[in-house]
């Protein structure tokens, strides 16, 4: 049978065959063994054991039984948590159904843990899981300093399942040429470690650290790179030696901003990089590991240098030039992150297909991205328990309950110890897989401008801005939004590529936009008169790179923070124009 490390789509049979056993449906009977099994057995672990093409099909069978896999889930949850100090305090023990863990146990945010995890932090075990941590998520939040997420050995497996569920949705959904060559980037694996050893950093780093040889073997460039260099030596040698192979063809990371970053500095060092290839060399030390591992990629490379120096003699020193086999990118599409994909579609084949990378967070992974060119994707049912409480208000709802079109705040149980947690993430909810509901992230829940209860999600005021912006030729770079109680307007603080000629009447249409294109901005503006018009404010060149290291808080890249577009207070001035 098909192990990880084998290509479930290229072989000897054709790719068409192949991608139509990938979707074949599980039988029943296979079926009823899998949820009979996972009455007694984590259902993350018991999918891992199986091949590939096993996974799949188990994968896609789950989501027509969304209630009865929810319950098994929460369940296995229960029993593998009912000795630890949270679940005696709770009586998990003595639980037999969700409604007596939602009756019992109180909704959560992190507050509520920061003591137990500095506990854990020194080695303490069977506090919220069982054992000791065997990793520390280390993030950075909108809405509170950083904080350091635990990782069990259960949830360390819940998340191997989902990240196996998303590369193989991804095989399904491009060519065997889109599997050729991986420029990937993330962040290190380990930024630091605790009093007792454990290690600390990034969701993104561990994952890379974790994926199969079939994928090891083919990235762009060694991980070891992130672990060992820093600053411009680190973006440099990335660049060239990822530029020094021509077969790249997949491009994965979270925020496609990253991507741009990446792209602009290469363009600025071209002549350097092209230089270097020539010569099997590289501008900053390297050491023998790295070296060792890049021997190809090092090595010189006469031919590659000459196609590259014409195309930047031609102006087209681009991923879509000089990686002429790309077909996929996956990003965030959703929320105002998702707003940067627009921007690198330039500096990449027309024809290129854009998948979504999968919704989650340092707490957990949350969706599964089925189909390309949309933010959605199927509720991971099989590794944690979610909740989701009403926009409008009201009780929590289980998945299989929820609406089409609807919006939820989240609630997480996972098998790190974290129980009907709050993390501050607002959802909708796009049809069904199935009975389970696909779903994309839209906000922070702190991330809404809310003057008169018009309650207008960042990522709509981040859109509206942005094409305000362009359709003005300004470019856009990045935004902000204050709702100002004193002046009752929004103060919008905006870098673009170029000023306008005038300012005022950018504002005017600025303002047009936003009642044009959101409809609870343009009640409470025209037809209540309780918003007055929006304001401009213009920041000098470097402000949003600027907020993304200052959400980062020295303990996350800019590849994984979630900048928020609504704020409670106006920006420092320090990049405001003279």
């Amino acid at each position: 049978m098909m192990k990880e490390n084998q290509n479930p789509v290229a072989g000897t049979a054709p790719e068409k065959l192949l991608k139509k056993l990938l979707t074949r449906p599980l039988p029943r009977q296979k079926l009823a063994a899998v949820l009979k099994e996972a009455s007694g057995r984590q259902l993350a672990e018991i999918m891992l054991d199986m091949n590939l093409l096993d996974f799949l099909r188990t994968e896609r069978a789950l989501y027509h039984d969304c209630e009865t896999v929810q319950k098994l889930v929460l369940m296995d949850i229960l029993r593998a948590n009912a000795e630890t100090e949270f679940g005696r305090r709770y009586g998990f023990g003595g639980m037999r159904s969700p409604e007596d863990f939602r009756s019992r146990v109180p909704v959560t945010v992190y507050g509520d843990y920061a003591r137990d995890i500095e506990r854990m932090t020194r080695g303490e075990e069977n506090i919220i899981f069982p054992g000791k941590a065997v990793y520390f998520y280390r993030t950075s939040g909108t809405t509170s300093d950083y904080k350091s997420i635990p990782e069990s050995a259960g949830e360390a497996r819940a998340r191997k399942a989902i990240n196996k569920a998303r590369r193989l949705e991804m095989y399904a959904n491009a060519s065997v040429r889109a599997l050729k060559r991986i420029f990937g980037f993330y962040n290190r694996q380990t930024y630091d470690r605790t009093e007792a050893g454990i290690p600390m950093g990034a969701a993104s780093g561990r994952t890379v650290q974790s994926v199969s040889g079939f994928l090891a073997r083919r990235l762009a460039y060694t991980p070891l790179l992130v672990e060992e260099l820093t600053d411009d030596a680190l973006v440099y040698s990335v660049m060239r030696i990822a530029i020094a192979r021509s077969d790249v063809s997949l491009i994965l990371g979270n925020n496609a901003q990253v991507l741009l970053f990446y792209v602009r500095y290469a363009v600025q060092h071209a002549r350097e990089i092209i230089d270097d290839i020539r010569g099997g060399t590289n501008q900053f030390p390297l050491p023998d590991n790295i070296r060792k591992a890049e021997k190809k990629a090092l090595a010189p490379n006469r031919k590659r240098a000459d196609e590259l120096q014409k195309l930047l003699d031609e102006d087209r020193f681009l991923p879509r030039y000089y990686w002429k086999n790309l077909q996929m990118a996956s990003f965030w599409l959703g929320g105002s992150v998702g707003l940067s994909v627009e921007e690198v579609k330039p500096l990449l084949p027309p024809d290129m297909i854009f998948m979504d990378i999968g919704y989650g967070a340092s707490e957990a992974k949350i969706n599964i991205p089925l189909k390309p060119g949309t933010p959605y994707g199927a509720l991971s049912v099989f590794t944690g328990f979610f909740e989701f409480l009403p926009e409008d208000g009201g009780p929590p709802k289980m998945a299989h309950e929820l609406e089409d079109g609807a919006v939820y705040e989240l609630l997480l149980t996972t098998y790190g110890g974290l129980y009907r947690y709050r993390i501050n993430d607002y959802v909708r909810v796009n049809g069904f897989t199935g009975n389970t509901p696909n779903v994309c992230f839209m906000t922070k829940a702190g991330d809404i401008a809310n003057l008169v209860q018009e309650k207008i999600p960042g990522v709509l005021l981040a859109k509206s801005v942005r094409s305000a912006a362009e359709e003005a030729g300004c470019g856009y770079v990045g935004c902000q939004v204050y709702p100002d109680r004193e002046s009752m307007r929004y103060v919008i603080f905006l870098e673009v590529s170029h000023l306008p000629a005038d300012r005022e009447e950018f504002a005017r249409k600025m303002d047009d936009c936003l009642m044009e294109q959101i409809r609870h901005y343009r009640m409470y503006r025209v037809q209540n008169r309780l918003l007055e018009p929006c304001a401009v404010q213009w920041m000098k060149s470097g402000w949003t790179d600027a907020l993304a290291r200052q959400y980062a808080k020295g303990n996350a890249t800019i590849a994984q923070v979630k900048v928020p577009v609504v704020v409670n207070c106006p920006p420092a001035d320090g990049y405001l124009p003279m």
